[in-house]
């Protein structure tokens, strides 16, 4: 698994601990819509849709609520030029009016690639003091667990990384109610 993939898990992971539900305007051949996921899932495209812009709600009723409400109000504009624009509008007057904290794709990845950096750094410190010890041997059991009932065996990196992604999951989690 490349970098880019690795990180993209672990934002997501982040994005899921911290229980964020998505709402997005989404832009295709058949028009302009907008949808809403609960946390850790992602909203669905088309492979001719894209996602024109994404908000992330901390209430999931809330999203499905805005965006329902959105929906409705775009029902009659279809073919409108602009509609993404407005349906953008739409979506940030209906969240004020709930009084809703929505945070942008943006917000949300500078957050999560402050919280990987900082678990990144304690793991390369707890590394390079020995103290990683515990983790490896985790790992370690895990594998001989895994060969002894017959199972595949994951590769060390990718175990790794989904110890991390556990651990952004747990430190988003506690943040989101400090």
């Amino acid at each position: 698994m490349n970098a880019r993939a690795a990180h993209a898990r672990l934002v997501a992971a982040f994005r899921e601990g911290f229980g964020l539900a998505a709402i997005a305007v989404i832009d295709g051949p058949d028009g302009v819509r907008v949808a809403a996921a609960a946390p850790g899932a992602e909203i669905a495209c088309a492979p001719a849709e894209t996602v024109h812009r994404r908000w992330w709600c901390p209430r999931p009723f809330e999203a499905a609520s805005i965006a329902t409400a959105v929906a409705v109000r775009l029902h009659n504009r279809e073919t409108c030029a602009g509609v993404a624009l407005l349906a953008c509008q739409t979506i940030v007057r209906a969240a004020k009016q709930r009084h809703v904290d929505l945070h942008s794709d943006e917000e949300m990845l500078e957050q999560a690639t402050a919280a990987i950096a900082r678990i990144d750094d304690e793991l390369e410190r707890l590394r390079q003091s020995g103290d990683l010890r515990s983790v490896n041997k985790s790992y370690q059991s895990y594998r001989r667990d895994a060969t002894a009932i017959g199972e595949r065996v994951v590769p060390y990196a990718q175990w790794m990384l989904g110890y991390r992604e556990e651990l952004v999951r747990k430190l988003a989690a506690t943040l989101r109610y400090l």
